[in-house]
């Protein structure tokens, strides 16, 4: 142990509150990402009473390591009281003048402590970090205004992240509800810059769509503009990154690691290239979707992701990609899977999307459209690689705290 390395166990204990008397009513789970979440208990005809108090300010984690991604979840409770599986673990620090939680809770977030935990838990049938286990965690114990001004760090990095996915979330619901005003209720801003539907602008009746839309307005196939990229099964490099459907989410690519071509799926050979669109065939409501932001021609893709090509340049790519993710699309797809039999819920390039039809609007709509999703996408992805940064700043520092001195 090094010199500033102390037992944990010296530092935290046990907690066994039950919630005699249904003192509290919100049920909670613990993610592998580590932070507390709706529970997906079936609580019918259970007992809440059997299940454990944690405090404000109290950890609790998961016992059970197996089939848990190589991670134990564990949280502290920052929030209001909640109750969690009878099965879990609940401690607290004895003494917040030499050992902070937060501190504490930093030391968990590190995948050497989920790796530590994963190696020492131990079973038959199943593994488990059992209590003793976790005492015997050795952990640095540095001053406790070190201790601090660590927290502080972290906290403020954690901060801006939070405030970052805020403005992504206000930015999306944004262009959402312009994209419904203007394209789903007709009410565009007209040459004076009033609502057009709403103060009777010129409508006509379309037979595609059995309804009536903005005059000098049409509807196209999907086909179109998009096809459906062709496997390619000759590579120059040995080794490429490959992204199942698992490996994108919401627009972005969850890792970036290399892997021998000959480790690959036998049938994962679809290259992708810089403005193709990924869209997970498998239940697209689950928003595994992305742009291909750079050029890339050591990127390939599963079968399972369809990689969506633009033929022509009458319409962006930017066009195409938030007609494609936009939510009410996405809920026609996901119906449409639905309506199949099999295991998941699957869209194809040939069943679903090359006959969907997509309104075009006149050239001055289109023009103002193409203009606020470029200042749009232009904002989203400052925002995210500003993120990109502060999470590997978020984990530089938590690499740092096996280093950390008085």
């Amino acid at each position: 142990m090094k010199s500033n390395y102390k037992r944990l166990g010296d530092f935290i204990r046990p907690s066994n509150e039950f919630n005699e008397g249904m003192e509290v009513k919100e049920l909670l789970g613990i993610s592998n990402n580590k932070y507390f979440q709706d529970s997906h208990t079936n609580t019918i005809g259970i007992d809440l009473q059997d299940y454990r108090i944690v405090r404000t300010g109290q950890f609790a984690y998961n016992r059970a390591t197996t089939r848990n991604g190589d991670k134990i979840s564990i949280a502290l409770r920052q929030g209001n009281d909640c109750i969690v599986s009878p099965s879990y673990r609940i401690f607290q620090v004895i003494d917040e003048t030499k050992l902070l939680s937060e501190y504490v809770m930093m030391w968990f977030r590190r995948p050497e402590f989920d790796r530590y935990a994963r190696f020492k838990s131990h079973g038959s049938a199943h593994e488990f970090f059992e209590w003793d286990l976790m005492c015997e965690v050795e952990i640095p114990v540095p001053h406790i205004t070190k201790q601090k001004e660590i927290v502080k760090e972290y906290n403020t990095i954690a901060n801006r992240i939070v405030l970052n996915n805020q403005l992504i979330q206000k930015l999306e619901e944004t262009a959402q509800a312009i994209y419904k005003q203007w394209f789903v209720d007709f009410d565009f801003p007209d040459e004076n810059g009033k609502s057009y539907k709403s103060n009777d602008g010129e409508m006509e009746f379309n037979e595609e769509l059995q309804k009536e839309i903005p005059k000098g307005w049409r509807v196209e196939k999907l086909g179109n503009f998009i096809e459906s990229a062709s496997k390619q099964h000759s590579f120059k490099k040995k080794e490429l990154i490959f992204f199942n459907t698992s490996d994108i989410l919401d627009g972005e690519f969850l890792h970036n690691i290399y892997s021998s071509v000959s480790k690959m799926p036998g049938q994962a050979k679809k290259k992708i290239q810089k403005d193709d669109i990924l869209y997970s065939e498998i239940r697209p409501a689950n928003k595994r979707y992305a742009l291909v932001r750079i050029d890339a021609d050591d990127y390939v893709v599963s079968t399972k992701l369809m990689v969506l090509r633009r033929i022509n340049n009458n319409l962006s790519v930017y066009r195409i990609y938030y007609f494609l993710t936009e939510e009410s699309f996405i809920t026609i797809l996901q119906q449409s899977a639905e309506g199949r039999s099999g295991t998941f819920p699957q869209v194809t390039f040939e069943e679903d999307l090359v006959w969907k039809k997509i309104i075009i609007a006149d050239d001055r709509i289109e023009e103002i459209w193409e203009q606020y999703l470029s200042a749009h996408f232009s904002n989203l992805y400052q925002i995210k690689d500003e993120n990109r940064v502060l999470l590997e700043m978020k984990s530089l520092l938590l690499s740092k705290l096996s280093i950390i001195e008085n």
